[in-house]
Order: structure tokens, then sequence, then C-alpha cells
């Protein structure tokens, strides 16, 4: 499976999600300046971008929490996602 696209949340920040179930904050010119685990992520997402970006409004976020759920899902269902070293695909 081809690596996921950055789902950008504004000209200067984008998240990307890795097969280890890991999100990642890239800022433009900067590379990586945060993670998190996407099971983590999925209470505190507004908290995780707002720390870096207070502008961020809730549209926004609501928009990245989709692309990362249909991410997921995608990973999950080809066997590209792993936890703990298991191949968490849905059966």
């Amino acid at each position: 499976m081809t690596k996921f696209e950055p789902i950008q949340i504004n000209q200067q920040y984008s998240i990307t999600l890795d097969e280890i179930g890991q999100v990642t904050l890239q800022q433009t010119d900067v590379g990586c300046v945060d993670s998190m685990s996407y099971y983590y992520l999925r209470n505190d997402l507004p908290l995780f971008i707002c720390r870096h970006d207070p502008s961020a409004n809730l549209r926004v976020i609501h928009d990245v929490m989709v692309q990362l759920d249909t991410q997921i899902a995608t990973m999950s269902e080809c066997g590209c996602l792993k936890v703990g070293g298991q191949n968490v695909a849905m059966r």
C-alpha cells in the first residue's frame, strides 16, 4: 500500500497517519513538531491541533478527523495497520 497523503490543517500544518496508528503533525519548513497515538488523539484532537494552531476552528478539526477515520479504516481493511506488532485487519 502506498503511504497516505498528509491531511492539511492549513498552509502551515499537516497531519500524517502511519502504519502503527501514530499521527504526526508536520510544520512547513520545519518537519515533525508533534506526534500522538490515533487512539488517544480520537478524544484529544482539538487540543492537539490548537496547541500548535490556536486559530484552528471546529470545522477544520472535524474535517481532519473524518479523513483520519477514513484512512484508519482503509489501513485496517487491507491489513496495513499494526498495533503492538499485531495486525489488526478487520475480519
